[in-house]
């Protein structure tokens, strides 16, 4: 008897903590439903009825692939897109300019592009150094000859921050600012820059979707296209050391970018 009641007890007890359970699961999975549903939606370049030339500034090799990854991949794929890539530093940080260079180009076939669609700034100006920020005029002045002799109409670049706070990426973003508001970009030519976004959404990558409300412009991996970008990493072999390695495991750089659509109305 002392058994009976103590497994109806324990049955009971159980029972009641599943059903707890079973309807907490169920208002969590109704609230991700309906914030996903209603999240705004983001907008798509249109690839399929206009061609683009659309032209990718870094700062140093392995830029590429570390944060743009899935945009150069995906765009890549389509034939009615010309994808450029100016690297603004040939990474010689370390002394290793010319074997990054070659790297750079390593990394580019694997995620699909064409070498002659790439150019490496060799320019004293633009020195690979977490520690400077870039003259504006001077950046502004090559970004803007660059993207006027390659008559590219979307412009992709980091944000104000850079993903990762190096002054080399923000100074980018400076000179586009200066450019803008010089009105020197063409009137057709679009501005997007690479979400900078806090360290939990940076290295929890699942969980990352569930905040992409607010993008304007997304590229996102499938599971069995991911392996290309670290194939890509790995190309940059002398910079493939434990922390990069960590960095390619848990970002979710490789495995989507959101952009927003920068203007001078929202500078």
């Amino acid at each position: 008897m002392i058994y009976k009641y103590f497994f109806n007890h324990i049955n009971e007890h159980l029972s009641f903590n599943s059903a707890i359970l079973m309807t907490a699961s169920v208002l969590i999975v109704g609230y991700v439903w309906i914030y996903l549903r209603t999240s705004r939606k983001c907008k798509m370049i249109d690839l399929v009825n206009k061609p683009h030339r659309i032209l990718i500034i870094t700062a140093h090799p392995d830029d590429e692939c570390m944060f743009f990854g899935p945009t150069i991949k995906e765009l890549t794929k389509n034939s009615n897109v010309q994808v450029y890539l100016m690297c603004l530093s040939d990474g010689n940080y370390e002394g290793k300019g010319t074997i990054r260079i070659s790297e750079l180009y390593k990394s580019c076939k694997i995620l699909g592009m064409k070498e002659e669609n790439i150019l490496v700034c060799k320019n004293g100006n633009f020195l690979d150094n977490p520690n400077v920020y870039w003259e504006t005029t001077i950046l502004a002045d090559k970004i803007s000859e660059h993207a006027e002799k390659l008559g590219v109409d979307i412009l992709l670049t980091f944000d104000n921050y850079g993903v990762s706070g190096h002054r080399n990426h923000i100074s980018i973003y400076m000179a586009f600012v200066y450019l803008m508001y010089n009105k020197t970009l063409p009137n057709e030519c679009c501005f997007y820059t690479l979400d900078s976004v806090n360290i939990v959404r940076k290295y929890i990558k699942c969980l990352d979707n569930l905040f992409n409300d607010q993008t304007d412009l997304k590229y996102m991996l499938l599971p069995t296209e991911q392996d290309s970008i670290n194939k890509a990493m790995q190309a940059h072999s002398s910079q493939y050391v434990w922390f990069r390695k960590l960095f390619m495991r848990f970002s979710r750089y490789k495995i989507v970018n959101t952009y927003t659509e920068i203007s001078k109305n929202n500078l």
